[in-house]
């Protein structure tokens, strides 16, 4: 099986390492490739900057950039990021052919893009599939052509169908999310596997891997505001400059935490009293799963505004894009137990935390009801 992803941001490749896993666990022999990499590694690093240094350094033209590709978006179209992807389909198909896979599965547009111009021109004779990292039908995925997507969620299918995605291609499964955003480690627990005393009370404040939003900006709101028991975690991502700013300007406050990139994300979660996050795909439903008080903030505008709609709206979040609206809410939700109670009843029941193996199952059963036999569908 190969799974394809892009790094413009670590939610698509967190989607891809999750299904992996899950695909994995049932004997399924897997590879991960971000596919602009079968050029060089430098290109894919150059594309996955280029798009960081958009979302994070001018969200407002990233915000008009995603309205640009709504409006030019169609199901019958070939768009610009259409055609610029074309040109990785001879590199891909060679890497199907050599490693004989039997399925690929895209958890980025841009895969997704080659796959189809691939399948138009009869040069890809596996299944392909389609993971949704966000709760929006993002622009140009209705110009796509895989067997399948997989979708967050039956209201997330209804938008690509508006869009005129036929019935039968979309599947409700949920969002992918890796085992440790599942497992059950207590938040007591969780705190004094970070060095926290139990007794002090956390507010986790993140901002992907890119380390966006106005986290400054929550971080002094949020010392100002919060009680002198409660400790404050940045989690910066791979932002180093971000976590530089946070030392210079908080280093003499014993109650903020600076960490930069981290594989113990969740577990920051799981610790934390309430967690303050813009709202990426990925890392909103990994809090969900682990049942976590959820404070949206700023987004980078496009998809993640979405994501903080769908949320409210359900009562799995609140959404706070202010700063200064963010600490006082974060705060008022950490204090009230009630609220948290229903909060996490509501995203028990609305987020699949097993999405990841239901993907799985649904892929390999596919292959075996074809024989693991290669195919093509139109």
């Amino acid at each position: 099986m190969l799974i394809l992803s892009c790094s413009t941001g670590q939610g698509h490749n967190s989607a891809a390492e999750a299904v992996r896993e899950a695909l994995s666990a049932r004997g399924a022999h897997c590879t991960v490739l971000d596919h602009i990499a079968l050029t060089s590694e430098r290109a894919a690093k150059k594309v996955a900057d280029v798009y960081i240094r958009s979302a994070v350094l001018t969200p407002h033209a990233f915000g008009a950039t995603y309205l640009l590709g709504d409006a030019i978006s169609h199901s019958r179209g070939r768009s610009p990021v259409y055609l610029a992807n074309r040109k990785y389909a001879a590199l891909l198909a060679k890497q199907i052919d050599d490693g004989r896979y039997d399925a690929v599965v895209a958890t980025h547009l841009y895969p997704a893009e080659t796959l189809t111009y691939m399948r138009r021109h009869g040069m890809l004779n596996v299944p392909f599939y389609a993971v949704i990292t966000d709760y929006a039908c993002s622009p140009l995925w209705e110009e796509t052509r895989p067997d399948l997507y997989f979708t967050p969620s039956e209201a997330v299918s209804a938008l690509f169908a508006q869009k005129g995605v036929p019935n039968e291609r979309l599947y409700a499964s949920g969002i992918p999310v890796k085992s440790a955003s599942h497992e059950q480690t207590g938040k007591a627990d969780a705190k004094r596997a970070l060095g926290i005393d139990d007794g002090a009370r956390l507010a986790v404040v993140m901002g992907g891997s890119m380390g966006g939003g106005k986290m400054v900006s929550i971080v002094k709101d949020l010392l100002d505001r919060a009680p002198a028991d409660t400790l404050v975690a940045a989690l910066c991502g791979n932002n180093i400059a971000l976590a530089k700013r946070l030392f210079r300007r908080f280093s003499g406050d014993g109650r903020l935490r600076i960490v930069g990139y981290t594989d113990s994300a969740v577990l920051w979660m799981r610790a934390s009293d309430v967690l303050l996050t813009k709202p990426g795909g990925i890392t909103s439903t990994e809090a969900a799963v682990a049942g976590v008080p959820l404070l949206l903030t700023a987004p980078i505008p496009g998809c993640e505004t979405q994501n903080a709609a769908y949320f409210q709206a359900r009562g799995i979040a609140r959404r706070a894009f202010r700063p200064a609206d963010a600490a006082d809410q974060a705060l008022a939700l950490m204090n009230n137990e009630l609220a948290q109670h229903v909060m996490r009843t509501r995203q028990q029941r609305l987020i699949p935390a097993f999405a990841a193996d239901d993907i799985a199952k649904r892929i390999l059963s596919a292959g075996e009801a074809a024989g693991c036999g290669r195919r093509i569908r139109p």
